[in-house]
């Protein structure tokens, strides 16, 4: 049966290319396939099964006669609504809803982290200048509730109607307890919502990369069209609350709510560089567009249920607009650069966690020492320290992680501090991959200014030397990139898997120690990305602390193995932060620990040879000493013989029998649930 016109090349084979009508294969002839690539001002390519180039979100390309080309038998990468028939019924009720209903909403709440646990900080847009008010109570009729009033101040006019930034802070907050709460927007009370607090020592954070809702603008769509901004947003805000759905589903009762940054797409740069807006129309115009984006990130109602915390991306950076819709905790009001402030770096508690959020934007080194000195001294004895900025310090992204700000000046500063200051991981976003280095250390005596230890995945690690950096993927999958071709000492794994993505932070404490747990996991399937890494370490225990007895009282040393700087007949003295610290002495156990443990290296790329390094730690607990001796041996594993595809060859699909593995230098890639193909392992290096 020939294919009617128009029809998408499934599979291509030595016969020629197959599509499918009517659930039945049919032929498709020369030159009749669709051509996607004409929508982005390309021709496909002659053959099928040419050498591909790059694979991107938008399909595979080839090079033929000095110009790129598309191939017809590629499919899209990126998370198009219209492409899946399990949500169709309900994706075709939400686009009726947001055009009517949901877009222009600009009033929608944002629960944020208060300064630590027992509070919550709330912001929103209202259209009037009544006073701002949240009412609290642990009863669901809302008697006995306590109403906390807050600020309420004019930002702008858009599509004729005043908009007001209101912010409240609601506090005294217990933990494992049920709380309802009302706003009252526009002097009316809402519908009470719930909320819950958790047991201090057993939660967990759910973390993502840059939503970037509206980021799907200009991909190609399964309708055979390039999706303009509006489509874009209406897209990924159903992506987003699909995220959100899904994460909840799997943590079950999260804590809090962590984005790296970009929660927007549209940047508005044109109102500070060239080409500047020609108009005040296209300047609102894209205003509006942008609080669009933020009223789908805050659409979905389990967002509501628990705090969040955002950094400010390169794409919410040119405006207000984070700093009217967040009411961020500990916030640093005096930065350097006050030409452009889109938000603040802040910091916050929450139980034994100690988060620092950094403005990297605008932000300069002087300021990011501040907030970090600020954090750990208000703050000194948490078990765990977290950083989250956008840009991603130590990636390998292939669009941003090698830029001159971020390598030049971002870095060089940071890791220092990072290190300094003892951070346990860092969250990252930007480039819009995955990627987990090893332990990075700050080391002026290194070119590069930093140093590695090796990381363990899933094994526990203990007394670890260094810092974790992760940077998420795009949460959405309105925007998903590729990596660059250079092997970074750094980075220890790294993945594209072209869906949305999210990862959770559990954090355990129990018998006197403190653990976290870090996996990344798909949004469609909850299968893991990326195993979990897991760090232990000696939970401070107010009581220990002996120096806190004292009259006057200090604090005790949140670094172990402190250098000693005088001693009395209180106990063993050091400094941080420009005060005394006492040092807790660790207790001296009978036998020194000896650890052995096998480190392999994992890259995306898969391989025959396998590296192992094998650690001897011994460890005299009471004298703080660590003697580390390394070996590495290399050993060549061949694999089993057997029959695969060849590159470019077919290698899984319905109604397919063939071998589902490929030959060397090749990796089996679905295409659509006919045609699964072999195609060469470096296309993933690129977009």
């Amino acid at each position: 049966m020939i294919c009617s016109e128009g029809v998408k090349v499934y599979q291509t084979d030595s016969q020629g290319s197959w599509g499918i009508e009517n659930d039945k294969w049919c032929g498709i002839p020369d030159g009749e396939a669709y051509c996607w690539s004409k929508l982005l001002g390309y021709e496909c390519c002659t053959k099928d099964n040419g050498p591909r180039s790059i694979i991107d979100s938008d399909g595979e390309w080839g090079f033929e006669n000095n110009n790129w080309c598309g191939y017809r038998n590629s499919t899209s990468r990126w998370n198009d609504r219209e492409k899946f028939d399990s949500t169709r019924d309900e994706w075709n009720e939400f686009k009726i809803k947001w055009d009517e209903e949901y877009k222009d909403n600009y009033e929608r709440l944002s629960v944020f982290a208060g300064e630590d646990e027992s509070m919550l900080n709330f912001g929103w847009y209202s259209t009037t200048d009544y006073e701002p008010v949240i009412r609290f109570s642990t009863n669901q009729d809302m008697s006995n509730s306590v109403d906390f009033i807050g600020t309420n101040k004019y930002y702008k006019e858009l599509k004729g109607i005043k908009y007001y930034s209101n912010k409240v802070t609601v506090t005294d907050l217990k933990r494992k307890s049920s709380y309802y709460y009302q706003r009252k927007l526009n002097n009316q009370w809402e519908d009470p919502i719930q909320f819950n607090t958790y047991d201090p020592d057993n939660f967990n954070f759910i973390f993502v990369g840059d939503p970037q809702i509206g980021g799907s603008t200009n991909r190609i769509s399964a309708l055979n069209k390039v999706v303009d901004v509006e489509e874009a947003i209406r897209n990924d805000a159903f992506n987003w609350n699909m995220t959100i759905t899904s994460s909840f589903e799997l943590t079950r009762e999260p804590s809090l709510f962590l984005s790296a940054g970009d929660q927007t797409d549209t940047d508005l740069s044109s109102l500070y560089y060239s080409p500047f807006y020609e108009s005040k129309e296209e300047e609102t115009r894209d205003i509006c567009r942008q609080e669009s984006e933020y009223s789908a990130l805050l659409l979905p109602k389990l967002i509501k249920t628990i705090p969040m915390a955002a950094a400010v991306g390169n794409h919410d950076s040119y405006t207000p607009n984070y700093r009217n819709h967040f009411n961020t905790p500990n916030s640093y009001t005096t930065p350097e650069y006050t030409d452009i402030i889109p938000g603040y770096s802040y910091f916050f508690k929450y139980n034994n966690v100690l988060v620092v959020v950094l403005e990297t934007n605008f932000g300069t080194c002087t300021d990011y020492k501040n907030v970090i000195s600020n954090a750990t001294k208000k703050y000194p004895n948490t078990d765990w320290r977290i950083a989250m900025f956008h840009h991603d310090l130590y990636g390998n992204g292939q669009y941003h992680s090698q830029d001159n700000y971020i390598k030049n000046e971002l870095r060089p500063c940071l890791t220092k501090l990072i290190d300094k200051n003892k951070f346990d991981l860092v969250i990252n976003g930007h480039d819009h991959v995955y990627t987990a280095t090893h332990f990075v250390s700050y080391d002026n005596e290194n070119e590069n200014g930093y140093s590695v230890s090796n990381i363990q995945k899933g094994i526990i690690n203990k007394n670890y030397n260094g810092t974790l950096y992760i940077t998420a993927n795009c949460s959405t999958g309105s925007k998903l990139y590729g990596f660059r071709s250079e092997n970074f000492d750094y980075v220890y794994y790294y993945n594209q898997t072209f869906t949305s993505t999210f990862g959770v932070l559990d954090f355990k404490k129990e018998n006197g120690k403190a653990k976290l747990s870090i996996t990344s996991y798909e949004v469609d399937t909850h299968n893991i990305t990326d195993r979990p890494y897991i760090f232990e370490k000696k939970a401070y225990n107010e009581e220990e602390c002996w120096s806190l007895k004292l009259q006057p009282a200090y604090p005790c040393c949140y670094m172990r193995n402190k250098e000693v700087v005088s001693i009395d007949s209180n106990g063993k003295w050091s400094t941080e932060h420009g005060t005394w610290c006492g040092i807790i002495e660790e207790q001296e156990e009978e036998n020194k620990n000896t650890t052995t443990t096998t480190i392999t290296t994992t890259s995306l790329i898969p391989t025959t040879t396998t590296t192992k390094t094998t650690i001897t730690k011994t460890t005299t607990t009471k004298t703080t000493t660590t003697k580390t001796t390394t070996t590495t041996t290399t050993t060549t594993t061949t694999p089993e013989p057997t029959i695969c595809g060849k590159i470019y060859e077919q290698c899984g699909g319905f109604y397919f029998s063939g071998p589902n593995c490929c030959e060397e230098g090749s990796r089996c890639i679905y295409q659509n649930d006919y045609y699964s193909q072999c195609l060469p392992t470096s296309f993933f290096y690129y977009n």
